[in-house]
């Protein structure tokens, strides 16, 4: 029975940006996926980082993480295909205080960002209709990478620095002795021995804690994307939030863009499960990003629409993430629960974890599993927490 000193469940960004860190600090590390990876939810990720945060966790993360990105051939190794674009936050009258003070925190936190104008706001993205907005915050540094370059990257070179990343290897079994886990066995009988395993399955997690009696208070919920053709001479070049009419976009090669919904109401289209989930965009939806589109750029009416998929988040109550010990097994942890911020965040959540597995770490109380019993969780200063946590 092959051995090490971690097991990860799941080659998403989470699993291989972990296995990547662990690998670095001499710790042999075996990951499992069941697909290939990055062929969950992270492979249809928008990828977009940026740092715009209500928590000062979370926006020291995305700080963190970016500098990632922005060195990733010295820092990681192989292309993450990072653009960096700028990004752009609007809101409406109503939330220009929150805006004040969620821009506030990240400058006191050292991210580069500012307060802009409606005005400014026009002069960035030509064409646009400002009505209803009253004051955006724009950060330069910000921008978006490739979903599934990123996590090869993560993986070939946590490879070279000596872990085991295995495709196509399901795990059917968690190995538990004496109240502590040793292993997992897969759905082949092929058993992986381990001081310590790490479920990092995304929206798969809450099964496999299940095989331990653990009920894992995260959810699957099925998202959408928009893909357009801009009309010419309009092609964004900006990623930018639109919490007035309720969007995002961002610029994706050539002239296309990528589409989809801030509203926590559209997000939370909670499923019985991750196996089996529409994933083709559903017209209405597409419909209203059009919709959406014309009224605040009225040069898309000389757009298309090009297509649209949907993929899934895996969601808290609070739409923050788990990384934590799993209480009542030792050596059993979790890094799931990402709510949509997983892929820019990952990174710095890849040490947070290896933190935790490796030196004992005490649990970051925003991600900490006993919150909820505590009734400690902390949703964001927006309502869109699934974008905006």
């Amino acid at each position: 029975m092959p051995t090490s000193d971690v097991v990860i469940i799941g080659g998403g960004i989470n699993g291989v940006a972990l296995a990547h860190t662990l690998a670095g600090r001499g710790i042999s590390v075996a990951v499992l996926e069941r697909n290939a990876i990055a062929s969950g939810p992270t492979g249809r990720s928008c990828g977009v980082i940026r740092q715009h945060y209500s928590h000062e966790v979370t926006a020291r993360l995305a700080l963190e993480s970016l500098a990632t990105f922005e060195n990733f051939a010295e820092t990681v190794g192989g292309d993450c295909d990072f653009r960096q674009t700028g990004f752009i936050m609007a809101v409406g009258p109503d939330r220009e205080d929150g805006l004040r003070n969620n821009v506030s925190l990240q400058q006191r936190v050292g991210i580069d960002t500012r307060l802009i104008s409606a005005q400014e706001v026009r002069e960035m993205v030509p064409g646009m209709n400002t009505d209803g907005i009253a004051l955006a915050a724009y950060e330069p540094r910000s921008g978006y990478a490739d979903a599934h370059a990123t996590s090869m990257s993560y993986a070939a070179s946590a490879r070279g620095l000596g872990a085991d990343i295995h495709t196509g290897v399901e795990v059917e079994r968690l190995l538990v002795g004496g109240g502590r886990v040793v292993g997992v066995e897969t759905t082949s009988g092929e058993r992986f021995g381990a001081d310590s395993v790490v479920i990092a399955a995304g929206p798969w997690s809450p099964g496999l804690a299940r095989m331990c009696g653990l009920e894992l208070p995260i959810r699957p919920h099925r998202v959408q994307i928009g893909v357009f053709e801009a009309a010419p001479g309009h092609e964004p070049r900006h990623i930018f939030i639109d919490t007035a009419l309720g969007m995002y976009h961002r610029p994706e090669s050539g002239s296309m863009m990528l589409v989809g919904s801030v509203e926590t109401a559209e997000a939370d289209g909670t499923i019985p499960g991750p196996d089996n989930y529409a994933e083709t965009a559903d017209p209405e939806r597409m419909e209203a990003y059009v919709e959406r589109l014309l009224q605040r750029f009225p040069p898309m009416r000389d757009g298309r629409f090009h297509s649209g998929y949907a993929s899934l988040y895996d969601v808290t109550p609070d739409w923050q993430p788990i990384v934590d010990a799993v209480p009542g097994t030792d050596g059993l942890f979790c890094v799931a629960g990402s709510s949509g911020h997983g892929f820019k965040l990952a990174p710095a959540v890849a040490e947070m974890a290896a933190n935790l597995v490796t030196l004992c770490a005490d649990p970051e109380p925003l991600f900490s599993f006993g919150r909820f019993g505590a009734n400690e969780t902390a949703p964001g200063s927006y309502p869109e927490h699934n974008i905006l946590g």
